[in-house]
């Protein structure tokens, strides 16, 4: 690899191979190489290989959801012959070698990712150039940096120190040794506007809005369910009708294939207003149309499962819903796969779902089903036939164009006008946003979004009290608690949508005080152990000196509370601030909490059982995270027994 030299100024020193007038930017390139051009960068779904590292655009189709659709990363280009090929050939090689090393070395790295990554690293290619030094030089002047920086959007900001730690991380080995001051790049970029979190958060649906909503994506199920084997004949029989006709001249393809269709025309224009005539191919209104139907009912899957759109885009035809029985009552699964958990590669994952959701799911095979028995091609090795498929391939997904298409039908079908009530509302939830920059206007219709549908599941779900954290952390495939309760944020200022008089849930949170005053009670009373903790002289000092009437009125009043815990319980009547997804309230016994109540018997169980982990760890995967984890969680146990073995009530 040749040696590189940079000018105070960030402009290059040629090195000696560059000075021969005879080197064209090919050779250039050849020269500039950060990596052995015959690395393999990425590879197949048979594991062969698709691209290497020299290749002029990277092919990693095998990472997207369907392992067909187009996935390329391509590199910088110099459009203006007036521009040196030299340094060009230098920023695009520079590009690749940043792109190569966050996608070898990422821990989380998605293609999607990947793919925004390049494409922020190919604005700095172009301004490199433009200022005629290379792009990492211009990745290292923080004043140029702050200069163009401010008007590249919010890809740019959150991408670009990505490809700066990535550049100081490597220096050495991309042969960079010129000053990169970290720090204060990282200062210039925080400076930026890029607004405060929680306005960049999805908006929740109001009440109103999400009702209607959920109501109209019902009702288009039900018309879908009525009218789709007519459309899936129609389908069929304009399939057939190319196969069938006599192609020999083409006065008689047209007659006779207007005979064949004659039926279908007329259902055509009678269900779905379809205008025969030059400009309007029945083929195409055909397939128009049943790529509507599965936009729409993509959209009720992930209203009524909470999915992520490209989940929802890339379930499997095949094995996709499962239905169980548990008390006399039926339940679905979805199954699929999520890339989330995983380190940006999709793997096995299933969601909850209604009566709604598994009736979107049937629909959708049908229309897939139709669309795979007409295709004459084979697939290839590994290939899987899809749920949501576009109308060439049953193996390749919907594409975004005609999803964006259908939800645009989809808004102006089911999506109400917002009013007043619908922003006073939200303002209830954040005071301090413009709903405006999210195209939420009094006047207009909601500008539904599906992640709009995900986040007020969360919210509304937690907020009619039936669904915990825990469950929604395992339905919403988050990995992090800090996510599921972004996302279930503001639950407690929404709406409680449980309308049904006669709905258990509201005879749950009218109990919730009996409830907890009985466990209060019980816990103190009739339980056969020993309770330790601040929480638990608080405890017995309250019940004490006051009467079960006195003590009940306290409850009511909510100046007491208690709810049960893994290791004992909890008298906290503010909401608790701790980690809530943790099995164990391991924050809480080691900030030595007022409102804990731990029983002896379940620490010392607790504490046997976690010994066993961290043994068990230590002898398979010693010195692992997971044991180090597990290791600390066992020393916080042991402090806490020591420390509480004093406080017996």
């Amino acid at each position: 690899m040749a040696k590189r030299s940079h000018q105070k100024d960030g402009r290059i020193n040629p090195s000696p191979t560059l000075k021969q007038r005879d080197v064209d930017a090919e050779s250039a390139i050849a020269t500039y190489s950060y990596f052995d051009p015959e690395t393999v960068v990425s590879r197949d779904t048979l594991n062969r290989v698709a691209s290497r590292y020299k290749d002029s655009s990277w092919n990693h189709q095998a990472r997207t959801p369907d392992s067909m659709s187009a996935a390329r990363l391509y590199f910088f280009e110099a459009k203006d012959p007036g521009h040196d090929p030299k340094l060009a050939a230098l920023i695009r090689e520079q590009q690749k070698a940043l792109i190569w090393l966050i996608d070898d070395a990422g821990k989380t790295q998605s293609f999607n990712s990947l793919r925004v990554a390049n494409y922020v690293a190919m604005a700095w290619c172009k301004i490199a150039l433009n200022r005629e030094v290379s792009l990492f030089d211009v990745l290292s002047n923080p004043e140029w940096i702050e200069t163009e920086i401010a008007s590249m959007g919010t890809q740019a900001q959150t991408k670009t120190p990505t490809l700066i730690q990535t550049l100081w991380r490597h220096r050495e080995k991309l042969d960079f040794n010129a000053h990169l001051p970290l720090q204060r790049l990282k200062e210039v970029i925080g400076k930026q506007p890029r607004g405060k979190k929680h306005e960049r958060q999805t908006p929740l649906i109001p009440s109103r809005v999400y009702c209607e909503i959920l109501g109209g994506l019902i009702a288009k199920i039900e018309s879908i369910e009525k009218d789709l084997s007519c459309l899936i004949d129609a389908y069929r029989l304009e399939r057939e009708s190319h196969r069938t006709i006599n192609t020999a001249k083409q006065e008689q393809n047209v007659e006779k294939r207007s005979e064949i269709l004659k039926g279908t025309v007329e259902y055509l224009k009678a269900v779905h207003g379809f205008v025969p005539g030059r400009g309007h191919a029945i083929d195409l209104f055909i397939v128009g149309r049943m790529r509507t139907y599965q936009v729409w009912l993509l959209h009720a899957i992930i209203a009524f499962t909470g999915m992520r759109r490209m989940e929802a885009i890339s379930l499997p035809l095949e094995g996709v819903l499962e239905r169980v029985e548990d008390r006399d009552r039926y339940h679905y699964w979805i199954h699929g796969y999520s890339s989330k958990l995983n380190n940006g590669n999709k793997k096995p994952a299933s969601w909850i779902t209604n009566e709604y959701g598994a009736r979107a799911v049937l629909a959708a095979q049908k229309i897939a089903k139709a669309i795979g028995d007409e295709f004459d091609g084979t697939p290839e090795p590994g290939q899987q036939a899809q749920l949501f498929p576009g109308a060439k391939s049953p193996f390749r997904m919907i594409n975004g164009l005609a999803f964006d298409n259908g939800r645009t039908e989809l808004v102006e079908e089911i999506s109400p006008v917002v009013t007043q009530a619908d922003i006073d509302e939200l303002d209830n939830l954040q005071l301090d946003r413009d709903w405006r920059r999210k195209g939420i206007e009094v006047g207009r219709r909601w500008p539904l979004a599906p992640h709009q549908l995900r986040r007020s599941l969360a919210v509304y779900a937690h907020r009619s009290g039936m669904v915990s954290l825990p469950a929604l952390k395992g339905q919403l495939q988050h990995l992090t608690d800090e996510m599921v309760l972004y996302y279930s944020s503001g639950f407690s200022r929404a709406q409680n949508l449980v309308f049904d008089e006669d709905h258990f849930s509201h005879e749950w949170n009218a109990a919730k005080t009996e409830s907890s005053y009985f466990g209060y009670a019980l816990a103190l009373l009739f339980e056969d152990d020993e309770l330790l903790g601040r929480g638990a002289e608080r405890m017995a000092k309250t019940v004490s000196g006051h009467t079960r009437q006195a003590t009940l009125k306290l409850f009511r009043e909510g100046k007491l509370a208690y709810r049960e815990t893994v290791l004992g319980g909890c008298v906290s009547t503010d909401e608790c601030k701790v980690r809530p997804l943790d099995p164990i309230e391991f924050d809480c016994i080691d900030s030595q909490c007022a409102n804990l109540i731990v029983k002896r018997k379940r620490l010392d169980h607790i504490v046997f059982t976690q010994r066993g982990i961290v043994n068990s760890l230590g002898q398979n995967s010693a010195n692992s995270v997971e044991h180090r984890l597990e290791a600390d969680h066992l020393q916080s146990l042991l402090r806490a027994q020591k420390r509480l073995s004093g406080i017996a009530v």
